[in-house]
């Protein structure tokens, strides 16, 4: 797991989370009062405000990941 330099591990926004900083957001409330009250840092809040202003969603885009590393042929084979 990475590391921010305030060796605080990186970690998933949760979806109560996001909602919380989107409905605090509606509501008039600062960006930077958001994330003092939250106890997150204020560019993750800046970041997902900017991602719903943007898109209409809190959440990221879904990340394609790993490839698979057999095709689905060679999955066939092995279920023999």
């Amino acid at each position: 797991m990475f590391s921010d330099e305030n060796n605080t591990p990186r970690r998933e926004l949760t979806d109560d989370q996001r909602s919380e900083i989107i409905g605090a957001y509606k509501c008039g409330v600062k960006r930077s009062i958001i994330a003092e009250k939250l106890g997150l840092s204020p560019s993750t809040v800046y970041d997902t405000i900017d991602r719903y202003n943007k898109t209409g969603s809190p959440h990221p885009q879904n990340r394609s990941g790993r490839p698979k590393a057999l095709s689905e042929r060679d999955q066939r084979g092995l279920h023999c």
